[in-house]
């Protein structure tokens, strides 16, 4: 189970060890899952997540792990969710990828 300390010493390790910009998802019970950008507060019982919105127009977009809480135009981008511990399943931190690979289909550039 998640707690307080994993945020606050556990994830910083981990992130650490993903490289640069890591992308972190954290799902939960219901099946939602989150696109996290930074940790607001590590509470007792809970954790106060900046995440990135879910729309269509930006899903394609990099959602990497900040750590720090956006300002000035990424602020749109973003809204803070206040996530219970016993309600998450697990958190998935993606490493940097060291290339870039080309896209195909409608999402090639």
């Amino acid at each position: 189970m998640f707690n307080s300390a994993y945020f606050r010493t556990g994830l910083p390790v981990q992130l650490e060890a993903a490289g640069a910009e890591p992308t972190v998802e954290l799902h939960l019970a219901n099946g939602q899952a989150h696109r996290v950008r930074a940790l607001i507060e590590a509470a007792d019982g809970y954790a106060v997540l900046e995440v990135y919105q879910r729309r269509a127009e930006i899903s394609g977009a990099k959602a990497n792990w900040h750590g720090t809480v956006a300002t000035g135009d990424e602020a749109g981008e973003v809204h803070r969710a206040i996530v219970a511990y016993e309600s998450m399943t697990q958190i998935v931190i993606t490493a940097t990828q060291a290339a870039s690979s080309p896209r195909i289909g409608f999402g090639a550039r």
